[in-house]
């Protein structure tokens, strides 16, 4: 006989009663494994609301961190979730990616702003407090002229662009150092808002290859590699052949 067995029947009774609490009063396995989904960076933008429409359509929870003075209109009747700070004030990442368990990250951040240090400053953030709070996978929207395909950038056009890709190259750099699992998706031209996809766009590992895409398409790309191993710490361009220039 065990030692609550001994026990007088009214002091078991109060031992179960205990017991019975503290299980009500604890959150269940499956509650503490659960995620919130997705955190998105520049949602509201042109591209990232996009992605953010191709999310939702997806099933996928999605939250999007925006500065308070951001205009949301582009997710207009959107089940998302806000949550609002500035990428380049790291207790502000910080304090969003704490907020509750993302299992994925996207960053599809861009600013019209001449500093353009924005993007390694941010990437620097996202990649730091992702790597700090579990995060299983950071898909960022890249550009060509970054890493390997600076080979192929267009030498002409360098000069002006050189100081953006630079800062845009060293946002790479902090996603691929931080040990998170990484999606890269460049574009080189994004051909005019609206544009419908042709059906033909494609990702390509080889950075040697550029070519035009549409929005859409990169919206699309990103729901594919999104928990998808086949986009586990790969880079990509994203390409269609079909498309006329802007």
């Amino acid at each position: 006989m065990t030692a609550l067995n001994r026990l007088p029947l009214d002091r078991r009774q109060i031992l179960w009663l205990l017991a019975a609490l503290l299980m009500s009063t604890s959150s269940p396995p499956s509650a503490l494994a659960a995620d919130a989904g997705v955190l998105m960076f520049g949602g509201t933008g042109r591209l990232g609301s996009e992605v953010v429409h191709a999310l939702v359509a997806d099933g996928q929870s999605v939250t999007v961190f925006t500065r308070p003075t951001s205009d949301r209109h582009r997710l207009d009747g959107l089940a998302v979730n806000y949550l609002s700070g500035d990428v380049l004030v790291e207790e502000d990442v910080a304090a969003a990616l704490r907020s509750t368990r993302f299992r994925v990250v996207v960053d599809a951040l861009a600013r019209s702003e001449s500093d353009v240090s924005f993007y390694e400053v941010s990437a620097r953030h996202i990649a730091k407090w992702a790597k700090e709070t579990g995060v299983q996978q950071i898909i960022l929207h890249g550009s060509v002229g970054a890493g390997e395909s600076r080979a192929v950038y267009p030498e002409q056009s360098w000069g002006r662009m050189a100081e953006l890709l630079t800062a845009k190259d060293a946002g790479e750099r902090h996603l691929i150092d931080s040990g998170v699992t990484y999606t890269i998706i460049r574009n080189f031209i994004i051909v005019a808002h609206g544009t419908s996809p042709t059906g033909n766009a494609r990702l390509v590992a080889d950075q040697t290859v550029t070519g035009n895409i549409t929005r859409k398409d990169l919206a699309k790309f990103t729901v594919y590699c999104v928990d998808n191993d086949a986009c586990a710490n790969m880079i990509f361009h994203a390409i269609d052949e079909t498309l006329p220039g802007r």
